[in-house]
């Protein structure tokens, strides 16, 4: 059982990476200049 919820955790711990990935992705793909895009990309390195 413990197998399993590790696995389960793991599982929930990727998806939540992707979604925040895709949702940085979404907002520099929607930032007004080059620059906004940029400080958007370096503020999420620093997580």
């Amino acid at each position: 059982m413990s197998r399993l919820h590790t696995t389960f955790a793991s599982r929930r711990a990727t998806r939540r990476h992707l979604r925040e990935e895709r949702a940085i992705a979404r907002a520099c793909a929607s930032a007004p200049t080059v620059e906004s895009a940029h400080e958007i990309a370096a503020l999420s390195t620093r997580r």
